[in-house]
């Protein structure tokens, strides 16, 4: 589900698609939805999520979009937001970039934090870099596999995320490890779902 925290019934709405949608997490996206991600109005969709164990995925990371605040994407916010809901599931997209040490230093120290690969395959450098400080600070098992779909397919982002390493021919710069990547991108996180979907469509999954 996606709901706006200033909404009057946010909490109805929310209990509503849990209750009879059967909807199993929140996406918001403070910078293009126009609220303040610290506000009051946040917080409480935040309490509403933590007490009825709801993962929430937050877009994190830059935009082309003028009208969006950069700073309501950043990754460090999230950090004053897993302070003060500590029980909350934060679910990082982007790996925040092209802000990835920031993302890298919050989930690390968040227990219930994970980061989301999708959208970085296109950006070659970009997306070494950050998996190599999500595996020189040993989160990369905290990745989760997203597409950002329909930018890119899930098989043109897991088969891009898997390529990781090609940047390197001729170099002798240290290698993401290609089997704990794959590993990390396969495995299901209890109440996180896997695979995401968009009007019933799983256009090219790579099972």
């Amino acid at each position: 589900m996606s709901v706006h925290p200033e909404e009057a019934d946010v909490v109805a709405g929310i209990t509503r698609c849990v209750t009879e949608l059967g909807l199993q997490g929140i996406k918001l996206g403070p910078n293009y939805q126009g609220f303040d991600p610290l506000g009051a109005e946040a917080r409480l969709v935040y309490a509403t999520a933590q007490r009825m164990g709801l993962p929430i995925v937050f877009h994190q990371g830059t935009s082309p979009v003028r009208s969006a605040p950069v700073r309501y994407a950043h990754p460090l916010v999230m950090d004053e937001v897993a302070m003060a809901f500590p029980e909350l599931r934060i679910v990082m997209a982007h790996i925040g970039h092209p802000w990835h040490a920031d993302t890298i230093a919050v989930i690390r120290s968040i227990r219930t934090s994970m980061q989301i690969v999708s959208a970085n395959f296109y950006r070659p450098w970009q997306l070494y870099h950050g998996l190599r400080l999500a595996t020189e600070w040993n989160v990369l098992e905290k990745l989760v596999f997203g597409s950002d779909y329909p930018v890119a397919t899930p098989r043109e982002t897991l088969e891009g995320t898997l390529a990781v390493n090609r940047i390197l021919d001729g170099t002798s710069l240290p290698r993401v490890p290609e089997d704990a990547l794959r590993a990390a991108l396969e495995r299901e996180h209890p109440g996180i779902a896997r695979h995401f979907y968009v009007a019933g469509r799983t256009d090219g999954w790579a099972e």
